[in-house]
């Protein structure tokens, strides 16, 4: 009977972890008119507003197979982003790909851009452009941090 109650346990406590795991996702290298330094900032404010919801991949094994992938699809003749995040969660085992862009609009103005891509289904569940004037990195940051909490309430 003791081991009896003691499988039971134990399946009980597996079946909760996966009752509460994470999504796995990758968190592509931030792009725009920064410095290395500044898009590092930017991510690990998005990785710390996420790493609630999604068990993250990121950092620079990540960015260096994001960018042979863009690169080798970019050679085909159909081309296609999505088969990029396909390959890319594939390799991470993730369900979802996070993308940030930041785009320089002029005059201390920026546009940043930021997307929840669902893997699985092929859908985009979360995409918010922000535009940040007279923008300082720590603007960016505050903006990233927020972002990182509205997507990690998309479904």
């Amino acid at each position: 009977m003791k081991n009896f109650l003691r499988v039971l346990a134990v399946a009980s406590l597996l079946f909760a972890q996966l009752a509460y795991a994470k999504e796995i996702a990758v968190l592509l290298p931030i792009t725009g008119p920064m410095t290395q330094i500044e898009k590092s900032e930017l991510s690990k404010e998005m990785v710390e507003g996420l790493s609630a919801k999604f068990m993250l991949q990121y950092g620079e094994e990540v960015d260096r197979f994001v960018k042979q992938v863009f690169q080798e699809e970019s050679k085909k003749n159909d081309c296609d982003e999505t088969n990029c995040y396909r390959r890319i969660a594939a390799l991470y085992h993730a369900e979802k790909i996070v993308v940030l862009r930041v785009a320089d609009i002029g005059k201390g103005r920026f546009l940043v851009t930021s997307h929840l891509y669902d893997v699985p289904t092929g859908d985009m569940t979360f995409s918010q452009e922000e535009e940040c004037a007279q923008c300082t990195i720590e603007k960016l940051k505050n903006l990233c941090k927020e972002l990182a909490s509205r997507m990690s309430k998309a479904k």
